[in-house]
């Protein structure tokens, strides 16, 4: 049995069990009364005898009297609209919905099926994974499962983007350092510092088919920091190209990766090197990924620093239910250099909490923390560099405050760096604020 004939039987599927996945938090179903029929009643009618156009066009003019009505009128149109082939419109009907009340399973499975129809498979993944947190019927989640699958196979192109202002401070507090054992005093410029500046970030990727189950990967992906201190200017781009594998649960990824960087408005250094990607969905709420890499890393000026730098980043993802998420990434690095005291070795963690709330608002919470152990003595301070630092983050969007799918977002940031070298012993606070979206 072709895909495609058992994707239109899952869709179909999905359609008619979803309402058992959530028999509390669906729209009511009114008796009709025999005569003086509201806008919504008339609608409800109309809807059950299969006359769509003239359904959307008494539910579009309805005026709700409560929140409950509100929600069913919204749903009403979606389903609407899903009928007369307008899962784009459908889709921000239940996205006004669930802006509003995250926990409508129902709703959410509705909104995954108009993405994955549009066309836009990152939100239908999103939406389908996280309703699988739910403990659905049997034969729903068969069927959820089933869109995941398509979607893994059919994805091609993925593009995101995101820019924020950040305004930051940083500041240490010694206020004099000991080299070869005689104390130089600190200026205050030195000790402390501040700006605002501008951090856009976007990435494109294109998957070819190259055979049954097997892709191919290009992408590029670029990151730029501006703040009228020239000093903290940072620009970095990338390439990668590869392979990948696709399988029921997940996909096997590899390639050859470059890169460039560029420091306070100066070349840096060039990256050379090979990637490895493996993702898993473990189960219907959690997924499981191991990002590696090692590239050799070309200097301009500094050839000292010259060498190899190998990464290894797991990554799990746990959703809980339909508002709260759980991400946890380790980092694991290992840098030689051709000077023994630039190279190090790192760990680290950061996790993710994420909860949204009824009425729209969504919060984030990361801190993380890494400990980095120099390879040597450092030869100005007679010491080998061990840094310890840790850093908290909050985010705030509301999810009905978005303009052709951009969101914006708010936040702050607090870091503290503590190192043996006292030069790199810091501490920093920003404010930031930007737009969002995933296409």
């Amino acid at each position: 049995m072709s895909r495609p004939f058992f994707v239109a039987c899952a869709a179909t599927a999905i359609t008619i069990l979803i309402a058992v996945a959530a028999r509390a938090d669906a729209p009511p179903a009114r008796d009709l009364p025999s005569a003086g029929l509201s806008d919504m009643q008339a609608g409800r009618m109309l809807l059950r005898a299969g006359r769509l156009e003239h359904a959307h066009a008494f539910l579009e003019q309805a005026r709700p009297e409560n929140e409950r009505e509100w929600i069913e009128r919204l749903f009403l149109l979606g389903q609407v609209e899903m009928q007369l082939d307008m899962p784009r419109r459908a889709a921000e009907r239940f996205e006004t919905i669930l802006a509003r009340r995250p926990g409508l399973t129902r709703v959410r499975l509705e909104l995954a099926r108009a993405y994955f129809l549009s066309g836009r498979d990152d939100k239908a993944k999103y939406h389908f994974s996280t309703s699988l947190a739910e403990g659905l019927p049997s034969s729903v989640e068969d069927a959820a499962e089933d869109f995941l699958r398509t979607i893994d196979a059919r994805k091609r192109w993925s593009v995101s983007f995101s820019a924020s202002l950040v305004p930051e401070t940083r500041r240490s507090d010694r206020e004099e350092v000991l080299i070869g054992g005689v104390p130089f005093r600190l200026s205050e410029d030195v000790r402390a510092s501040s700006g605002v500046g501008g951090l856009v970030s976007a990435g494109v990727s294109f998957s070819p088919a190259i055979a049954n189950d097997v892709r191919g990967v290009l992408a590029a992906s670029g990151a730029a920091k501006r703040y009228e201190n020239s000093d903290w200017n940072d620009t970095t781009v990338t390439g990668d190209i590869g392979i990948s594998h696709l399988f029921d649960a997940g996909s096997v990824s590899g390639g050859l990766r470059l890169g460039r960087r560029w420091s306070a408005g100066e070349r840096f250094h060039d990256n050379l090197g090979s990637w490895a990607l493996v993702r898993w969905r473990f189960s219907g709420s959690t997924r499981i990924g191991v990002a590696l890499s090692s590239v050799y890393r070309a200097h301009d000026e500094r050839s000292n620093r010259d060498g190899w730098r190998i990464v290894a980043s797991p990554r799990l993802l746990h959703v809980l239910n339909s508002r709260t998420s759980v991400e946890v990434e380790p980092t694991f690095e290992w840098v030689e250099a051709e000077a023994d005291h630039r190279g190090s070795r790192l760990i680290g963690i950061e996790a993710t909490f994420s909860r949204a709330f009824g009425g729209g608002l969504s919060v984030s919470l990361t801190p993380s923390a890494h400990v980095r152990r120099h390879a040597d003595r450092d030869p100005l301070f007679g010491e080998r560099q061990v840094d310890r630092y840790v850093r908290l983050s909050a985010q705030v969007l509301h999810r009905s405050l978005r303009y052709r799918g951009f969101v914006p977002y708010v936040g702050v940031s607090l870091e503290r760096n503590r190192s043996n070298v006292p030069i790199h012993e810091f501490r920093s606070h920003g404010v930031f604020a930007g737009v969002s979206r995933r296409f």
